[in-house]
């Protein structure tokens, strides 16, 4: 026999709180039901949980308007997210070209160091730009 659970499910379609239907009495389970409780199969909670794979968007599954488990959709990232990576990127790029720079000091090539310069002009005004982007769109 295969075992059901009870779930609660946003308005989303995301599971919440989940019982075990067979710790309850037929009255339980439909005074839980009554309480917006769902009976879902073992299988449909196996997709829920993870079991099986993490749908098409990697952002694992939810219940659809047809009661079945489908993908989740994509996640968006918000405008602190978007920040937080271009500010990552950022930081990590400017390092990089900031220890270029210096060896071409240190081995005396400016020519290296005018190209360097350039590009960390570049990089500060494309940030800029970016990070203008994001905060206004």
């Amino acid at each position: 026999m295969e075992q059901t659970y009870l779930c609660k499910f946003d308005t989303d379609g995301r599971r919440g709180e989940t019982l075990l239907a067979c710790e309850f009495t037929e009255e339980q389970k439909a005074e839980k039901i009554a309480e917006g409780y769902i009976e879902i199969s073992e299988d449909d909670w196996n997709y829920y949980v993870g079991n099986k794979g993490n749908g098409a968007n990697g952002t694992g599954y939810i219940r659809g308007a047809d009661g079945k488990p489908t993908d989740a959709p994509a996640h968006v990232p918000s405008k602190e997210e978007k920040l937080a990576a271009l500010d990552s990127q950022y930081d990590s790029d400017k390092a990089e070209l900031t220890r270029y720079f210096t060896d071409a000091l240190l081995a005396g090539d400016t020519d290296t160091q005018e190209e360097l310069q350039a590009e960390l002009l570049e990089l500060d005004a494309d940030y800029k730009a970016q990070r203008k982007e994001i905060e206004e769109g």
